[in-house]
């Protein structure tokens, strides 16, 4: 009896999580528009490209491809002062410490 209530529970919990995950919104990206629209309406960028995290207007955003960094520079969002990570690095680093945009935001 316990054990069929404990999966009964699980399921709950699980049907509970994929509502909110297929309901949420990525905020100033694609303002209302569900999450499971949004998936399938980015690009997925290649396994090979870096793919980077910011905090834009304190939100964290990301994963950014190499061109939507770019994008973010020109327009201001991300500066030397933002911090940015990827995975292979141990912190969150401002933008002006890490060349690859660094470069970018000298070019403007």
């Amino acid at each position: 009896m316990e054990f069929g209530l404990g999966i009964s529970l699980a399921q709950q919990m699980v049907n509970t999580m994929n509502h909110a995950m297929n309901n949420s919104v990525v905020p100033g990206v694609n303002a209302g528009t569900t999450g499971q629209s949004f998936v399938n309406q980015t690009a997925v960028p290649p396994k090979s490209e870096l793919q980077w995290y910011s905090v834009i207007d304190n939100l964290q955003v990301g994963p950014l491809s190499s061109s939507e960094v770019k994008t973010l520079v020109q327009r201001g969002k991300i500066t030397e002062d933002t911090f940015v990570w990827r995975a292979g690095m141990t912190a969150w680093q401002l933008a002006k410490n890490i060349p690859e945009i660094n470069k970018l935001i000298i070019l403007g």
